[in-house]
């Protein structure tokens, strides 16, 4: 078995694309956000902060319409820039992103742990690792009837306890619309964008669904059902809980999950758990898309050579890539690991979230480069204005990486930053390493073993 299976549909990629963006991560990152920059306005933050989203998925999308496979990016960059290229950056984002696992399943450990608090967190971390394994081992088409579930149970369950909360409090309709310094409010818009990372992982799975067009579509409709429930939500948020209250991913020792700590504020014990119950859909949405999108490149990338060709084996009864499903787990049970024994909650997220520029800037430039050498090849999407969109997508998150890595909202987050800064420089210095001295023996290999086969063949 060679071949994936063509089984997804639009409902599928949606809740895929919004799943992977929508996690406990980024219940973090907005809630971060919402307390210390923004306050009140951190939704109108946020809803800009989309629009800028909307302008980096409008460069995925063309790009795919372009070139409809399982390589995704990496097969986008070789095009516009070359192999060498393509493999480095690629790479340095597949494990950047993969960190998004890793750092989902320890923070939901940590938030279960509260409404169970007799059961050590690592239980949960080790559950959650092996039921999605096994959703993803069964098949793309298991794996995303699952996916679709729990992302329209987690999407209704947090818009119904958004207006409940509103509701319950005090609401003072003016109250929203208090920005507050001007500083703060760029620096929330910068900071916004990361609730909105990932979206793109289901390009990977462009030789999965039953038309390439959804894609595009699908995550373009994901990128507003993100929009509007982040707004609804964020705006409870900063009205029930305190600026002190809100500052967990800061200083995570000794104090409650906020988005747990809303839920028991607003309904007691009953939405102390149904926000467990929210984290987990959250999470395991995102852990389920990631391991579902992630092993497919890694398998597309084999496929092509750029990996291990034993990477890119399919499971003989699910046609699943099963061996990169397992080299993708084991990474991210490393991730996992490295926030039991450090606890840099912040560091995990400021290195998801500066991958995630890199890899919009470079995207965007792509988009920029084969407007030049490939104007006459067939798009079925294309960004309206010439290049002034991609452009802006450059300019944009160059900004947002810099701040991300070089702004520190307060003086003790340099030490994250810098943590973050030497990991994805490290990543960079490996890609290279392999690409330059690694791959062109390997590949040499492959072809002597392709040429002696060939022979054999033509006898028989």
């Amino acid at each position: 078995m060679t071949e994936l299976r063509r089984a997804v549909g639009l409902r599928t990629v949606v809740s895929t694309g919004a799943g992977m963006a929508l996690a406990t991560v980024t219940y973090v990152s907005f809630i971060e956000l919402a307390s210390y920059l923004a306050g009140n306005s951190s939704w109108i933050a946020i809803l800009t902060a989309g629009i800028m989203a909307v302008l980096a998925g409008s460069c995925f999308a063309e790009l795919n319409s372009m070139y409809p496979t399982a390589a995704g990016i990496k097969l986008f960059i070789e095009k516009a820039f070359g192999e060498k290229a393509a493999i480095i950056i690629s790479g340095v984002y597949v494990l950047g992103q993969l960190s998004i696992i890793g750092a989902e399943i320890y923070i939901l450990s940590q938030g279960i742990s509260q409404g169970f608090p007799a059961i050590n967190p690592l239980v949960f971390a080790a559950f959650f690792i092996l039921i999605i394994f096994y959703l993803n081992l069964r098949g793309i088409k298991f794996a995303g009837a699952t996916q679709d579930i729990m992302g329209l149970l987690m999407f209704t369950g947090l818009i119904a306890v958004s207006i409940y909360g509103f509701y319950r409090i005090d609401f003072q309709f003016s109250n929203p619309f208090e920005i507050g310094t001007f500083d703060g409010f760029i620096q929330a818009v910068a900071i916004g964008i990361s609730c909105f990372i990932a979206f793109e992982w289901v390009i990977t799975m462009s030789e999965e669904v039953t038309d390439v067009k959804i894609i595009p579509k699908g995550m373009m409709l994901a990128l507003g059902l993100l929009a509007v429930t982040y707004a609804l939500f964020s705006m409870a948020m900063t009205s029930v809980l305190s600026k002190e209250e809100l500052g967990w991913v800061l200083t995570p020792e000794g104090l409650p999950i906020p988005h747990i700590l809303y839920g028991e504020k607003l309904l007691g014990n009953f939405g102390l758990y149904f926000m467990i119950l929210m984290a987990l859909f959250a999470s395991l949405t995102s852990i389920n898309a990631g391991l579902m999108t992630s092993s497919r490149f890694l398998y597309a990338m084999a496929r092509d050579w750029s990996l291990p060709k034993f990477i890119a084996r399919l499971h003989p009864a699910y046609a699943t890539p099963w061996v990169a499903m397992v080299i993708v787990t084991l990474y991210c049970v490393a991730v996992t690991a490295f926030g039991f024994i450090t606890r840099y909650i912040l560091c995990m997220i400021l290195i998801i979230a500066a991958a995630e520029c890199m890899i919009y800037i470079v995207i965007a430039l792509c988009v920029i480069r084969l407007r030049r050498t490939e104007p006459d090849r067939e798009r079925g999407f294309k960004i309206k204005g010439g290049i002034a969109g991609p452009i802006l997508v450059v300019l944009i998150y160059g900004v947002v990486g810099g701040f991300i890595l070089f702004g520190p909202v307060k003086p003790e987050d340099v030490i994250d930053q810098k943590i973050a800064l030497f990991f994805i420089l490290g990543l960079l210095s490996l890609a290279t390493f392999y690409v330059f001295a690694f791959l062109p023996g390997m590949r040499e290999k492959y072809r002597k073993q392709a040429e002696a086969r060939s022979p054999r063949r033509k006898r028989k």
